[in-house]
């Protein structure tokens, strides 16, 4: 048990969760997002978004470094954003979400 106090993992601020949480309440309100998910590792926290219920995360905003917060979202391994401040990286979230119909 003593362990565990003893490890520091990184971890978003309740700002930074508040403001992650707001547009997750806008997205999950029109039908675009459905569940998320929160993991804290010694190097890196994660924010994981999912789309589908049966399917991973289609979307990860992963916070770096205890220093320096460098915020970065992903989509599938590939880094879509990435920005010392997290409102950079939500405001690439907040454009509406575009799918490709024939």
């Amino acid at each position: 048990m003593n362990n565990l106090k003893k490890s520091k993992f990184i971890r978003f601020k309740k700002e930074e969760i508040h403001q992650i949480m707001e547009l997750y309440s806008k997205k999950i309100s029109i039908g675009e997002w459905k569940d998320y998910s929160i993991s804290f590792e010694k190097s890196h926290a994660i924010f994981s978004i999912h789309r589908s219920f049966k399917h991973g995360p289609c979307l990860e905003i992963k916070k770096n470094n205890k220093k320096d917060s460098f915020f970065t979202l992903t989509s599938q391994n590939n880094v879509i954003a990435s920005s010392k401040s997290l409102g950079k990286v939500i405001n690439y979230l907040k454009k509406p979400y575009l799918k490709l119909v024939k």
